[in-house]
């Protein structure tokens, strides 16, 4: 098991193209452990001579380059040192070819860090990015947050911030540019379908306290609890949610996990804690077979009929999440099939405030399935069908509950 300074991160990060970052070999540091599922460790770093002697070589080549761009390069006055180094790192983890690696900056890693607290200074929307197109869609800006005072609205596309395409980029660098001082504004470039037009928004930040969890009683005293993502604030929201449905009388209870792109390890395992009995809710391994697993503390548990809704966009912990439950029978999958990110990542901050990623391990579902590249089946497959007026995933979710009820 993780020990207890550890922090447990599974990404989400929503299905992003080029998620996150790798390592820069031969740097004695701490690390955090990030990804699929994660949390801190501490590496004492070996250089496994992959470039060798020839460092030499690449040191001399940087600066034949560098000297390349003082002589011929026009825009001297542009020349910034510190990003000209940045890009070097950068380049080396690229190198990898991996699709969830990359190099953050100082800044870039701090508002990862910031972001994973629940309380940032942002405009106040969750997104999600398309795996294969790279298009970043705003899937729910927050009720009276800047986002949506601005007229940001549900399905827009980000195309732009500050004038620069993000289609295709890094999600975590894009969310980094949208976060910043509160008071300050930020420019952003949408593309509502709904209209066929490009609309330029002006965004005033703000402090944003990220509702991850929302709920309600619906007829027959079904529960209904959907959560946005994994945070920290998530467990301590989900908690207070169920106390109060169980005190209306819940009969059956719906777990909305639609557009979940992931989140903390540790928010995730702690909710499982609430629903499961004492189990095996997930475990890993790393490149040398090494097993970590997380277990339910205790035998509490909500013993009342359930369902998870899944889509295409619900992904790694997200997907903790639905496999322990698929694997104990303890919820009835209903949706189409999750998105398949059954990897982990590693994030090691380095000595300057930036930080690397790479992928780690492989994380598995109690039963042993690692469902990288597959995804979860659902119990009942259930198209969302854009052009009824009523949700027909939910109400292919409440059917079900009636039908078990009878």
């Amino acid at each position: 098991m993780y020990n207890s300074e550890e922090r447990k991160i599974c990404e989400a990060e929503i299905m992003n193209k080029k998620n996150f970052a790798s390592f820069v070999a031969g740097l004695a540091v701490m690390g955090i452990v990030w990804a699929g599922v994660s949390g801190v460790q501490y590496y004492q770093e070996k250089s496994t001579g992959r470039l060798g002697e020839r460092y030499g070589e690449i040191e001399e080549k940087l600066d034949k380059i560098d000297k390349l761009i003082d002589n011929l390069y026009l825009n001297q006055e542009d020349i910034d040192p510190d990003k000209l180094e940045e890009g070097i790192y950068a380049g080396y983890v690229t190198g990898l070819g991996e699709d969830y690696t990359t190099y953050y900056t100082a800044e870039e890693f701090a508002s990862v860090m910031e972001s994973s607290s629940g309380k940032y200074s942002g405009i106040g929307a969750y997104v999600s990015q398309n795996m294969s197109t790279g298009i970043i869609t705003i899937v729910k800006p927050f009720d009276d947050a800047p986002a949506a005072e601005a007229g940001i609205l549900k399905d827009d596309i980000l195309y732009a911030v500050e004038g620069e395409e993000v289609t295709g980029e890094d999600l975590n660098m894009v969310v980094a540019k949208l976060k910043g001082e509160e008071g300050t504004t930020v420019n952003v470039t949408i593309y509502r379908a709904t209209e066929d037009r490009y609309i330029d928004v002006a965004v005033k930040r703000a402090v944003v306290n990220v509702p991850t969890v929302t709920y309600k009683m619906l007829d027959d005293q079904i529960g209904y609890i959907q959560i946005s993502e994994f945070e920290e604030v998530t467990a301590e929201q989900f908690a207070a949610a169920v106390d109060d449905l169980e005190s209306q009388g819940m009969k059956s209870l719906i777990f909305d996990l639609r557009d979940n792109g992931g989140g903390l390890l540790d928010s995730v395992c702690d909710i499982l804690d609430r629903v499961l009995p004492k189990e095996l809710l997930v475990y890993t391994e790393d490149k040398n077979g090494n097993r970590e697993e997380e277990w339910a503390k205790d035998d509490d548990r909500i013993e009342v009929p359930m369902v998870v809704l899944v889509n295409g966009n619900t992904a790694s912990a997200s997907e903790i999440f639905t496999g322990a439950l698929k694997d104990y029978d303890e919820a009835e999958i209903i949706g189409t099939t999750t998105f398949g990110k059954g990897i982990v990542q590693s994030i090691v901050p380095l000595f300057d405030g930036s930080a690397v990623k790479l992928t780690s391990a492989k994380y598995y579902t109690p039963s042993g399935v690692c469902i990288h590249g597959t995804g979860i089946e659902p119990d009942q497959v259930v198209e969302y069908d854009k052009e009824q007026e009523e949700d027909n995933q939910l109400q292919a979710a409440i059917n079900y509950l009636n039908s078990v009820a009878e």
